[in-house]
């Protein structure tokens, strides 16, 4: 067989998760927090070649390494902060600086960017899908959006005669290390690590756009779509090439 399908086939599986990457980001350019994700990829299995004669092979020396296919090594989140909008919701929160909002997931504690809230229907604070708003003593009732908030994230009734909790926000000293992306546009933690985010600032209607950047992405779809369209190609060869050399070698 020749080496090349080795080439084309991990240029293509390569290129279709990468593309995968790329419209997940495309699918969430107008999620709240959402961060952006990039594909990474590395050689597989290098294999040392050496120099050898043409009649004396007793004399080889290594010339250099080669790698015949491509595969998958990490996808690595880009957690850089987003700007944020107004909105006319009063139960939209945006973080201004680092920090995470707590939510109250199925299996634990899970951390987002996204503070485009509701009430449930026992009046928690919740975000839709993934669980309840926790706050520093638990799950935050509010029971209506008749509310006001300060800058530390202390929720008020719209008299300020009632407090109804302060919005839990963590840090965490290394992003990468520490958090692992879930589905829902969510992290989790699984060895811990949270802080309290001393320096972070809570903005009351309004949300964190994106950190997606659309462009980008496109041109990076472009890009990925034509790599695999080549590798497609060169497979489509290399089957007409097998092709031809069965048919003039076989039987007369």
């Amino acid at each position: 067989m020749f080496q090349g399908f080795y080439n084309a086939t991990s240029g293509m599986l390569t290129q279709n998760r990468n593309l995968n990457v790329i419209s997940n980001n495309m699918g969430n350019v107008y999620t709240p927090g959402f961060r952006s994700d990039r594909y990474m990829a590395t050689t597989f299995r290098e294999v040392l070649m050496s120099r050898i004669g043409n009649k004396d092979k007793t004399n080889a020396y290594p010339i250099g390494t080669m790698a015949m296919i491509r595969a998958s090594d990490e996808t690595v989140t880009d957690y850089t902060t987003a700007s944020y909008g107004p909105t006319r919701r009063a139960l939209d929160f945006a973080i201004s600086g680092d920090g995470f909002f707590c939510i109250q997931g199925q299996n634990g504690t899970v951390y987002t960017r996204n503070g485009s809230f509701t009430l449930d229907d026992q009046g928690y604070l919740y975000l839709p899908t993934i669980g309840r708003v926790l706050g520093e003593n638990g799950p935050i009732r509010l029971g209506t959006d008749k509310i006001k908030v300060d800058s530390y994230g202390t929720i008020y009734s719209e008299d300020g005669n009632r407090r109804y909790g302060t919005l839990r926000i963590v840090d965490f000293q290394d992003y990468d290390a520490q958090l692992i992306k879930e589905t829902g546009n969510v992290f989790v933690a699984p060895n811990g690590g949270a802080r309290d985010a001393t320096d972070a600032k809570v903005v009351n209607s309004a949300l964190e756009n994106s950190n997606v950047d659309a462009v980008k992405e496109m041109v990076n779809m472009m890009s990925g779509q034509r790599a695999l369209q080549s590798s497609s190609q060169i497979m489509k060869t290399y089957d007409q090439l097998i092709a031809k050399i069965v048919s003039e070698l076989g039987p007369a």
